[in-house]
């Protein structure tokens, strides 16, 4: 579990200020003014108070003012699934390069000795004979599939046998060869087809990457507006529940003046309790909506960190417009290009038709190509039997063509058509998946504008709601009018309030949403 300190050097970049239009109220207000899900009169944490009081940055009694990007930043450092996202790309980055280790040399060494007793056979046989025997081997496979090898053998031979003209002799042999497929599994494409699948694998894992990255940060993105819209609603829960009460204090008065009736401030007092309900509701909506975003900021058991409240501090758009919204069938294009799942599928087409590939060439008959050069030396005295063994004062050569094929190749037959398929059906994912994009975005420019249109209407609602409260209350005074009526536009006051401010919400949200389908969602931020 981390400390407050701890955290201190992680939390500190995002402490931002926010940057909140003269017009609007700054977030870091009082709480009286500013709703919260934290108790009244309690701080909020300012970038100033970090290096004065980094004690008290974080638990139930502070509160975290924090910016969509700071969300952002802070969800792209900490949370979990994009890490393991991220250690999985890694891992296939890792295997795509260590698939071209296929085409290392390969040593090998070998050092015996031998020491035989036998039973002689005949008057100049020995009965003894030792070997020592050391061998060094080279090998090259190459990217044309072909395999290069250099060897040498050398063996000192005592024997005290008569059939033999020196008792004591070495034997070094140095040997070149080359083995190239003319066929089955021959040149560079089948022979690099392992390490292009491990790069086609390191990519797709990359764009699965950017995929969560995206998700991550839609994800923050929502539950970012979700809370302030639970907030926004609280606000609005507050002031409807004030205007209940200033009409239970009106109805008392005109009551005590005998001008008005008992019923009217119970009316008006029923109305209260039932504002006072709404406003508890929105209360626990607030403190949900943290919670679901603490959960991708702070993942962990931290208590300090799940007590300490967050306060939005990038605030609703104040205005609702259509510009630099694209047509539709622009973002489609950038979508396509740039959507990590189209990516991903276009890797696994790639990759079908590497493995289609690898079945041709394992369809056609082997036939190789053997070639080598030997050069042998024998003698008394070690050096001799090495140099001319290295000099190839008695080379043999050899050429040969090795053929070979199952009759019948029913295996790789069958398999180059089901990697065929395999193309096919690659193939077809992508257009379906290019067709779910395509609805994606289109749907995404739609809400976007339909929400500049909501905005407008909603604000109408509202200004029309507050001059028909206005007019209604203006009648109550002169006994036009009765509680029930002022109560009522009060409700539909509260209505058109909370509907303008979800429609700003869902306005908001919907800019994300269009970023996302375009597959551009983050690109600002860097990797």
């Amino acid at each position: 579990m981390l400390s407050a300190v701890g955290l201190l050097s992680v939390l500190a970049p995002f402490l931002e200020e926010p940057q909140v239009p003269a017009q609007q109220p700054v977030a870091t207000q009082p709480v009286a003014t500013q709703p919260t899900d934290r108790p009244a009169g309690q701080g909020t944490v300012r970038p100033g108070e970090v290096a004065q009081d980094p004690d008290r940055l974080l638990g139930p009694d502070r509160a975290l003012e924090l910016t969509l990007d700071g969300a952002y930043e802070l969800a792209l450092k900490r949370n979990i699934q994009l890490q393991l996202a991220a250690t999985d790309a890694q891992i296939a980055v890792y295997r795509a390069r260590g698939s071209w280790g296929a085409f290392d040399w390969v040593v090998g060494a070998r050092l015996g000795y031998s020491d035989a007793e036998f039973q002689p056979q005949n008057v100049f046989g020995g009965g003894s004979e030792t070997n020592e025997e050391y061998s060094l081997n080279l090998t090259k496979p190459l990217s044309t599939g072909g395999t290069f090898q250099f060897g040498f053998d050398s063996t000192r031979s005592d024997t005290n046998s008569g059939f033999n003209v020196t008792p004591q002799a070495t034997t070094d042999v140095v040997s070149l060869s080359y083995v190239q497929p003319l066929l089955r599994n021959g040149w560079s494409d089948y022979a690099t087809s392992t390490q292009k699948l491990s790069e086609l694998q390191a990519q797709r894992s990359d764009q699965a990457l950017r995929s969560a990255r995206q998700q991550l940060l839609l994800d923050v993105a929502n539950a970012y507006w979700d809370l302030v819209a639970a907030r926004e609603l609280l606000d609005v829960a507050e002031k409807s529940l004030a205007l209940s009460q200033a009409q239970v204090d009106q109805n008392r008065r005109r009551l005590d003046a005998g001008l008005g009736t008992e019923v009217e401030v119970l009316q008006a007092q029923a109305d209260v309790a039932v504002r006072e309900e709404q406003r508890l509701l929105r209360e626990f909506d607030v403190r949900t909506s943290a919670d679901a975003l603490r959960k991708l900021l702070f993942p962990g058991t931290d208590v300090a960190l799940w007590d300490t409240a967050l306060v939005p501090g990038t605030p609703l758009p104040t205005e609702a417009r259509a510009d630099g919204v694209p047509a539709w069938p622009v973002a489609m294009q950038t979508a396509i290009s740039r959507r990590p799942e189209l990516r991903e599928q276009r890797s696994r087409i790639d990759e079908a038709e590497v493995r289609h590939q690898q079945t041709l060439s394992e369809k056609k008959p082997q036939l190789d190509l053997d070639l080598s050069a030997n050069g042998q030396g024998f003698s008394t005295s070690d050096g001799d039997a090495l140099d001319t063994a290295f000099g190839y004062d008695f080379p043999t050569y050899r050429a040969s063509l090795v053929f070979g094929v199952p009759i019948g190749n029913t295996t790789a037959k069958y398999a180059e058509k089901a990697a065929w398929a395999e193309i096919r059906r690659a193939r077809l994912t992508y257009d379906e998946l290019e067709t779910s994009v395509v609805a994606d975005v289109r749907a995404a420019v739609r809400n976007v504008l339909y929400a500049v249109e909501s905005v407008r209407a909603t604000r109408k609602s509202l200004e029309f709601a507050q001059r028909q409260l206005a007019a209604e209350q203006a009648r109550f005074a002169v006994d036009q009018s009765t509680t029930f009526q002022v109560l009522q536009y009060q409700t539909d006051l509260a209505s058109a309030m909370s509907n303008e401010r979800r429609a700003r919400v869902a306005f908001a949200r919907n800019l994300v949403r269009l970023q996302a389908a375009q597959g551009v969602l983050g690109d600002d931020l860097g990797s």
